[in-house]
């Protein structure tokens, strides 16, 4: 079966966008009019038999050094593979990742589901990490009761409070509150361009019909907020900012557990797009999340010095 690499040009939307919603991986990230919004220069892998596409694999590109090279854009948690629906997955993961490094000879990073462990093509390296998602299937009384002890004191103080809730379209107050209160914390800074994607996520949300955009208000006053991506019964944590006296309120556990009131007893799964930072994960944890396993993987055959070079700045970033 061969398999194609295609750039954004040669990919027609609907196609797509109806491969993926049929596909049992699906999640919103991988959406043509998402990948367009991140990474406008995409490209594909694409298992195609008898004439059908069998398995897709969206790589996020860029140009440096004259060359593509794949980069996980921001808000873009894990891409992957994605197959039709009675299509071997395990099957469509080896045949298109052992077709990837004929393709790109750098991968900065690459984040996707890719199910039972397989055998990775030489060269590149593997990190597993874990989301935690919550499904709300159950009511919120049994939802509710799956709290920790702190989650549950936390939220009463929340709730006594008295904080007001503001649904919104407009991310500049989050912005702003990120930016006074946690950008200075993020190593190397944040980046206008960072800023720039985000108001960009959020329109083509709205226009999708897939935002919600909430804040928490306190004397008239927004001290927290929470950008929530809602698409294919997934509920995404795509964003989040507290002042102080949010963070004293307990402002973003009363916002998830709003979200979770909302959906319960029905199909969504609350996804909490969880950083690797073991303080984070321990929060998600708390309101009886489980785990999903994905990978990170890089790939590095640049030519002599730029191999060199750029291996040098990855284990200086890993060590400051």
């Amino acid at each position: 079966m061969p398999v194609l690499l295609l750039h954004r040009s040669q990919l027609n939307s609907g196609q797509w966008d109806e491969f993926v919603a049929a596909s049992p991986q699906c999640i919103l990230y991988a959406y043509s009019w998402y990948l367009d919004t991140v990474s406008p220069d995409w490209q594909a892998l694409v298992l195609v038999e008898k004439d059908q596409w069998q398995a897709v694999m969206p790589l996020p590109c860029r140009r440096k050094w004259g060359m593509n090279v794949v980069q996980q854009p921001f808000f873009c948690q894990l891409l992957g593979v994605f197959t039709a629906p009675l299509f071997e997955f395990t099957e469509a993961v080896r045949l298109l990742l052992d077709k990837l490094p004929f393709c790109f000879r750098y991968i900065s990073i690459y984040t996707g589901r890719f199910g039972q462990p397989i055998l990775y093509p030489k060269g590149m390296k593997i990190t597993n990490a874990d989301n935690f998602i919550l499904p709300l299937k159950p009511s919120y009384s049994l939802l509710f009761k799956n709290y920790t002890h702190d989650r549950k004191t936390n939220l009463l103080r929340a709730q006594k409070f008295g904080w007001q809730s503001q649904q919104s379209t407009d991310i500049e107050p989050l912005i702003k509150l990120f930016q006074e209160n946690h950008a200075a914390q993020i190593q190397g800074g944040v980046s206008a361009n960072a800023y720039y994607l985000l108001q960009k996520v959020v329109a083509v949300l709205q226009q999708k019909k897939a935002l919600r955009l909430v804040y928490a208000l306190k004397n008239g006053q927004i001290e927290a907020g929470a950008l929530f991506a809602i698409f294919d019964d997934r509920i995404i944590y795509l964003f989040n900012a507290a002042s102080a006296t949010g963070r004293k309120g307990n402002a973003r556990t009363w916002l998830i557990d709003q979200m979770i009131q909302k959906y319960a007893q029905t199909d969504f799964i609350f996804d909490f797009e969880s950083p690797e930072l073991s303080s984070i994960s321990s929060f998600y944890q708390s309101f009886g999340a489980e785990k999903e396993g994905y990978t990170l993987f890089s790939y590095n055959d640049l030519p002599f010095p730029l191999k060199q070079i750029q291996e040098w700045r990855v284990r200086r970033a890993a060590k400051s």
